[in-house]
């Protein structure tokens, strides 16, 4: 497992300065006051929690996968299964800034609805037969390194998601907004969708 804070401590930084009353604006305006007052609120988060569904076999997660400074690998295991190609019944270790990435996600939209997660770890042989289908599927997506994934929550709609998720500055972000989705990934820096 990897060390105690993630490469996402920056953008859980910038979604508490933006999510928890710091505002963006005081980001430009004083920089080192507004990350140093976001900063002592993640080092100060005792444990990261996730409510999690998967969208096409309806299993659900409700757990602590970060506490006292280390991930819980039997959570790890747990959220690696429930994000698995489903179609292959195949699964693989989910990079942990991305479950990071969405857990402050999450945190910035202030919610407690569970995250419908439509896909997670895709197979070489499922990417290839989502591909055939669509065109919106990338030939060497990250869904097969497991650095991506594609959700909704309900009560908040896609373009909201989306926002929250640019403002992280942390991977890929992809609005789809006639399936009512997401899509994240710690990749480059980019967005695409409307």
């Amino acid at each position: 497992m990897k060390s105690a804070q993630s490469p996402l401590v920056d953008s859980h930084r910038r979604l508490f300065s933006a999510g928890l009353g710091i505002g963006l604006g005081s980001l430009a305006a004083a920089p080192s006051v507004a990350v140093a007052e976001a900063a002592a609120m993640v080092s100060a988060q005792p444990e990261r929690r996730l409510r999690l569904a998967n969208a096409h076999t309806w299993e659900k997660l409700d757990l602590v996968y970060w506490a006292e400074g280390k991930y819980n690998p039997e959570s790890m295991a747990e959220i690696n299964h429930l994000m698995r190609d489903h179609r292959a019944n195949r699964s693989k270790a989910m990079d942990v800034n991305l479950i990071d990435q969405l857990h402050a996600l999450v945190t910035a939209l202030d919610t407690k609805e569970r995250v419908h997660v439509l896909s997670g770890y895709r197979t070489p042989e499922t990417n290839a037969r989502l591909r055939s289908r669509s065109k919106a599927v990338a030939k060497y997506s990250l869904h097969m390194d497991a650095r991506a994934m594609d959700f909704n929550i309900p009560g908040k709609n896609a373009k909201t998601i989306h926002k929250a998720a640019m403002a992280m500055n942390a991977g890929g972000v992809g609005l789809y907004s006639r399936s009512g989705f997401v899509h994240i990934d710690t990749g480059r820096v980019r967005s695409w969708g409307q």
